[in-house]
């Protein structure tokens, strides 16, 4: 069973007295029948008011607004409605909800005067601010947390064409960004939008004409002060297409002169000058260099400072050249010293930029090597000249004894005192001549790295015996004191016997050479642990500073007087030099000065570091020998018959033939044990006649001795090819061929 309506009507009452709305109820007359104490103060009237009279008489502005044409379809219709509407006569904005009822309709409503006043000016301000957003020239764009576009000015869509659509903006956004910025962008945006930092982004956008333009974006985001959540983005896009234009040629510009600037093999500058009061050029500071100006300066860090800061003893010609440059703008190419540097400089200076300024570009090379190449080479060529000179004047020494004794054979019958005479004249400077051209052709071919050593353990003090004897007519000739001390126990070093005798012999012929008549020189051995001094010392002209500087380098001579004929070619101590280095020794040379002597030591390395004592002993002799039979083979008939009659007159048979075919023909007859052949031969040179003689089985056993003019290591390595066994040099030493002829005897006796 229902409860009747009054006993629910205390209840009701309470609810209605505690909402905030205000509430009223009309019946189906349109009379009040019940309000709210909310109702009475919101329309500041009492119930006594309302209760029972008609709300059109009570509230005639109703007729016909707004609230009237809902109030009558909600009690027609049966249907709740909400109404918002101003009311003239209260000059207020009242939002209404109208509820149909059993008998009527009740109404509740409240004042949203205030409310409907902030909602237009806020929509005023937002049409203010979407009026400003359109006028500005950027791109002005608003995104809600999640990055999905809810405004976007007039701006976008003059740009895009596109008008603003929320739903299609971000495919838009895809489809006109230029594919080689779009995924470095679209990162970017989830960075932001992930850590909530500032958005950035430089990327090219394509324009509704189908240009693209560059643009940067920025966006902010807006974060809730106590959540610190991300609200949402307020960005821009900035149209810089000009600015990115210029910029990117401005890059290329920079990018092509630091790759020019940097790719200069020379070392390059850029220098402001620095003038005094006066106008004095008196310093100027480095403003740019390239990678290569250290190295041709050996100056670092110099970007800002100044010469004098650098290099405070630096010439002052150099700043009155860059000066000038500076205030004329005439560029200038020399050469020069920087003595500060220690270095010779190539340079081309040029201003640059404008004149006030005071720039000036420097291209330079450090021509440093060049420059003591130049100082070499003249010296070089001064010394040439002078050993030119020298060459010609030892060279005519020999010729005029030789000249002269050939003379004096032809002017009347000889007799045998003359002939003798003459002989041992012509025999001593052809010997002379004969050393000085072998003492050139050695300097060549070690200076050229061409000679070989024949090594083995040898005992310098037979070395030294050797070389003494070869400079004691020297020595005795200009009547010298000789001293010689050397070690009981034996020398041994590792070497070749001719070279090491030739090392001394050199020594103690300049020794000779350069020391007045009657004065003092000495021979001394010292052994150490691993090594073995030899001094050569005398008492005579000495040596300048500079002479002892420069002793060991080629065609070094002392100065020559009209006395001193035994001058020399200035090639011996170089040669000295050479061969003690190939033997893993070393030399130096002193002297206390001009006319107070001069040292010579020479160091070896031991082969054996405990010595043994050996005494010295003779060189043995061989007993008698059989003569050997020979053919010597020149085309040049007197130097064939003149070798033809020494070796006649030594004891052997000879056979002397003109011609390669001749030869061939009678070697096979006469058999000799040892050809002497010619190597430039006319008609078969020498090399094949060699090959042809060595191919018949009837000369196959001969020895062949090649004769020639040359004596280079290629020259010995083409006759061994073509089957000679020994190789001699013209004018043939009569001493050595003896020495071989012995040998080769020697080795053919039976047993």
């Amino acid at each position: 069973m229902d409860r009747p309506a009054n006993q629910n009507r205390p209840t009701v009452d309470a609810v209605l007295a505690r909402i905030s709305d205000g509430y009223y109820s009309v019946n189906s007359a349109w009379q009040f029948t019940d309000v709210n104490r909310q109702a009475l103060q919101i329309l500041d009237c009492s119930a006594e008011d309302l209760l029972g009279k008609d709300l059109w008489e009570v509230f005639p502005g109703l007729r016909g607004s707004v609230f009237e044409e809902g109030y009558r379809r909600v009690m027609l219709q049966r249907e709740p409605e909400e109404l918002k509407a101003y009311y003239p006569d209260h000059q207020r904005w009242y939002e209404v909800q109208a509820y149909p009822t059993d008998d009527g309709l009740s109404v509740y409503f409240r004042n949203v005067t205030d409310i409907v006043n902030v909602d237009a000016k806020l929509k005023q301000s937002e049409q203010r601010l979407q009026k400003m957003a359109d006028s500005i020239p950027q791109i002005v764009w608003i995104c809600d947390a999640q990055g999905n576009a809810q405004y976007i000015n007039q701006k976008w869509s003059d740009f895009t064409g596109f008008p603003f659509d929320a739903l299609l903006v971000q495919d838009q956004i895809s489809a006109i960004l230029h594919e080689d910025d779009r995924d470095a962008t679209l990162c970017a945006w989830e960075r932001s939008r992930s850590d909530g930092r500032e958005f950035y982004a430089e990327h090219r956008m394509k324009s509704a004409s189908g240009e693209y333009r560059w643009f940067m974006a920025r966006a902010q985001p807006e974060i809730d002060p106590e959540t610190r959540q991300i609200l949402g983005w307020f960005g821009t896009s900035t149209d810089i297409h000009e600015q990115k234009l210029a910029q990117m040629a401005l890059e290329i510009s920079e990018a092509r002169y630091n790759s020019l600037f940097n790719s200069i093999d020379e070392g390059f500058c850029v220098i402001e000058m620095l003038f005094d009061p006066a106008g004095n050029p008196v310093d100027y500071r480095f403003v740019d260099v390239n990678p290569v100006f250290e190295q041709q300066t050996g100056l670092h860090d110099v970007i800002g400072k100044t010469v004098k800061q650098m290099v405070p003893q630096h010439e002052s010609y150099w700043y009155e050249i860059y000066g000038d440059v500076a205030l004329t703008g005439q560029p200038v190419r020399f050469e020069n010293e920087a003595k500060a540097l220690q270095r010779w400089y190539d340079v081309y200076a040029f201003r640059i930029d404008a004149p006030e300024d005071r720039h000036v570009a420097v291209l330079f090379k450090d021509i440093t090597e060049r420059k003591v190449t130049e100082r070499q080479l003249l010296l070089d060529s001064q010394r040439k000249d002078e050993f030119l000179a020298m060459l010609a004047h030892e060279l005519r020494n020999p010729l005029a004894p030789i000249s002269a004794a050939a003379d004096l054979l032809r002017l009347a019958q000889p007799d045998d005192a003359r002939v003798r005479k003459s002989s041992e004249i012509i025999s001593r400077q052809v010997r002379h001549m004969t050393s000085l051209i072998n003492d050139l052709l050695d300097v060549s071919r070690v200076t050229s790295g061409l000679v070989s050593l024949d090594s083995a353990a040898t005992d310098l003090r037979q070395i030294l015996l050797e070389a003494q004897e070869q400079t004691r007519p020297l020595i005795e000739s200009r009547r010298h004191h000789f001293s010689s001390t050397m070690p009981s126990e034996a020398m041994i070093v590792r070497g070749d016997s001719k070279r090491l005798i030739q090392i001394f012999s050199n020594l103690l012929n300049n020794a000779a050479k350069y020391t007045p008549e009657g004065g003092i020189i000495s021979l001394r051995g010292e052994v150490r642990e691993n090594e073995v001094d030899i001094v050569v010392a005398d008492n005579g002209i000495g040596m300048s500073p500079s002479l002892v500087k420069n002793a060991f380098e080629l065609f070094t001579q002392a100065e020559r007087t009209a006395d001193r004929a035994q001058g020399g070619l200035g090639i011996g101590l170089a040669l000295v030099k050479s061969l003690v280095e190939l033997h893993g020794g070393r030399v130096v040379g002193s002297s206390a000065g001009l006319n107070e002597g001069s040292e010579f030591r020479v160091t070896l390395p031991l082969m054996v570091s405990h010595a043994v004592h050996v005494p010295l002993g003779d060189d043995p002799t061989h007993n008698a020998l059989e003569p050997l039979r020979l053919m010597v083979v020149d085309d040049n008939e007197d130097a064939a018959r003149m070798l033809a009659m020494f070796l006649e007159a030594a004891g052997h048979e000879v056979i002397v033939e003109f011609e390669s075919r001749r030869a061939l023909e009678r070697a096979a007859i006469e058999r000799p044990s040892v050809c002497l052949l010619d190597v430039g031969l006319p008609d078969i040179d020498g090399y094949e006649l060699a090959r042809r003689l060595k191919r018949n089985p009837d000369t196959a056993d001969m020895t062949l001795i090649a004769i020639t003019g040359y004596g280079q290591e290629k020259d010995r390595l083409n006759t061994a090819q073509a089957g000679f066994s020994h190789h001699f040099v013209k004018p043939v030493s009569t001493d050595a061929l003896m020495t071989l002829l012995t040998e080769i005897a020697v080795s053919r006796q039976p047993g």
